[in-house]
């Protein structure tokens, strides 16, 4: 009977309040995104009475800098955090120079820098390396920056069109040194310390929870014991560790209105092997590039590419959950039709728009579809006979349009494609060493994978669809790979000669081929 009269009293006054009444609403969204897997646990366990009681309040996530861009991993916690702003919560990203992101709770998104400086020790049986001050400003800047752009990106690509009517919340980005940074040693044990008790650090049992309530709310803390047994052993500073983070929290609550964050609730992505996208160990990574956020560090290109050519073992509704803001009848649509033409790659596809929009804008994803339909053209070409090359797609199937678009997306500013750019050999004496010069470039513009020239001979090579170098399982020490030679060779240069020839006359694009997926485009066109 109390608890009725409270809600009704909670109602009517929310009623002169249409965001409030908005919001009520939205507890009862975070319940549905609980149970429907977008959030894979709830801390306390046996709490959803508590979350839909919840009143107005902030959402936060955690970020750590200790690369200096996100990775893959880093979008679960993100959109998990963004659904919730869809709900009507405003949210934080706090980015951790006391590394605070490694985990992600509900609350508004911050970045780590503070307690990034002591380093997360969650699930790990040996400490983090550390990095300098310096370097860390430098990961912070450039997470900042990776934030920035994706926020911009949802604000004008994906909420308009699923929330159009309702006025939005606020989304802040903050760095926790700014309040971890205040304290001094003795403060920090008298306001925080004291109140955490070593058993509980120590108890196995507990691994995830720690009983110390901190604005109403439970911490998830890593398994000190854990740790301990393996033989590695613990400093205090990651001792202290969920200290900071309670720290933090109380921080956000106090001055945000956070009750909320964001974080390991969040189901982890995974790769084939069971292990997580996007953390610090070298399990990472999709083929031989790591799946960066920043376009300086992966192109949006590269991005689509990695994300399109996931296998067929990841396919699930479970990542379309994870990465994407579908709803649930299109996740199970794009499932049903994986089901019956897999070949087509129709969840990938739908992954890759998605997040190459969000995490690129507009023109990483409509320059990464291009670039896709000009590499890997479909069909015949016009007589029938061989299939359609690169050169062909840009000049049978760009419209004016089109083919204005590519080159301003090919300036040397845009950084949205791989692109070489080159002037034509001075003579036919030249053309060894100017394919060579060409060759080097690939080690700076594509991904920033480092490749020499053997490996690429190795993989074999084809500029405008004319074979140079055939794929080959000999070893990078066979003379025939002997450099300046191999460039002097009269049969190369004439079928490097023959390649520039058949370059695309109206845009003086050319297309380099390294084994079978690395493509770049050749701009020779001076004007």
């Amino acid at each position: 009977m109390l608890r009725t009269s409270r809600y009704l009293w909670r109602t009517k006054r929310l009623s002169r309040n249409p965001l409030g009444l908005r919001r009520i609403h939205s507890h009862n969204g975070l319940t549905g995104l609980l149970r429907n897997d977008y959030f894979s646990d709830l801390l306390p366990s046996k709490s959803e009475k508590y979350l839909n009681e919840l009143p107005c309040c902030s959402i936060y996530m955690g970020v750590d800098p200790s690369a200096d861009s996100l990775q893959l991993g880093n979008l679960v916690p993100l959109m998990g955090l963004l659904r919730c702003h869809l709900l009507g919560y405003e949210i934080i990203a706090v980015v951790s120079l006391f590394f605070v992101s490694s985990n992600v709770y509900f609350c508004e998104p911050e970045i780590g820098t503070g307690t990034a400086m002591v380093g997360d020790p969650s699930g790990r049986l040996t400490k983090r390396t550390m990095q300098s001050s310096n370097q860390f400003e430098v990961n912070t800047k450039g997470i900042e920056n990776d934030l920035k752009t994706i926020f911009q990106n949802y604000w004008e690509q994906f909420y308009p069109r699923i929330k159009n009517s309702e006025p939005p919340q606020s989304i802040r980005t903050l760095q926790n040194i700014d309040w971890l940074g205040k304290f001094s040693c003795l403060e920090f044990i008298d306001h925080v310390a004291l109140h955490f008790r070593v058993p509980e650090l120590l108890e196995k049992e507990r691994q995830v929870l720690l009983s110390i309530y901190v604005c109403e709310q439970l911490f998830n803390i890593y398994n000190v014991r854990l740790r301990l047994e393996s033989g590695n052993g613990m400093d205090l500073g990651e001792f202290l560790y969920p200290a900071l983070q309670a720290a933090d929290f109380l921080h956000l609550y106090e001055n945000y209105n956070c009750r909320v964050q964001v974080g390991l609730t969040v189901p982890l992505l995974t790769t084939q092997d069971g292990t997580k996208f996007g953390k610090s160990s070298s399990s990472s990574e999709i083929g031989s590039t790591k799946l960066w956020l920043s376009k300086s560090k992966l192109l949006p290109y590269s991005f689509y590419q990695q994300i399109l050519n996931f296998p067929d073992s990841m396919v699930s509704a479970k990542l379309l959950r994870q990465l994407t803001f579908f709803t649930p009848e299109r996740i199970d649509n794009l499932m049903k039709v994986h089901a019956n033409s897999s070949h087509s790659r129709p969840v990938q596809r739908s992954v890759a728009q998605e997040l190459t929009l969000l995490v690129h804008g507009v023109d990483g994803l409509q320059s990464s579809e291009l670039a896709t339909r000009i590499f890997f053209p479909r069909g015949q070409s016009t007589d029938g006979q061989t299939k359609r090359t690169a050169i062909d797609a840009i000049n049978e199937d760009l419209n004016s349009a089109e083919r204005n678009y590519l080159m301003e997306c090919l300036h040397p500013s845009s950084g949205l494609l791989p692109v070489i750019h080159a002037g034509l050999p001075l003579g036919q004496h030249a053309v060894g060493e100017w394919f060579r010069q060409v060759l080097l470039q690939t080690t700076d513009v594509h991904s920033g994978s480092i490749i020499n020239l053997k490996a690429c001979m190795h993989k074999g090579i084809s500029l405008n669809d004319v074979v140079l170098f055939k794929p080959s399982n000999v070893t990078s020490t066979d003379g025939r790979f002997t450099e300046p030679d191999v460039f002097a060779d009269s049969a190369l240069i004439d079928r490097i000669s023959t390649a520039i020839q058949r370059r695309d006359s109206a845009t003086g694009l050319s297309v380099l081929k390294i084994g079978k997926h690395d493509h770049w485009f050749l701009v020779t066109r001076t004007s």
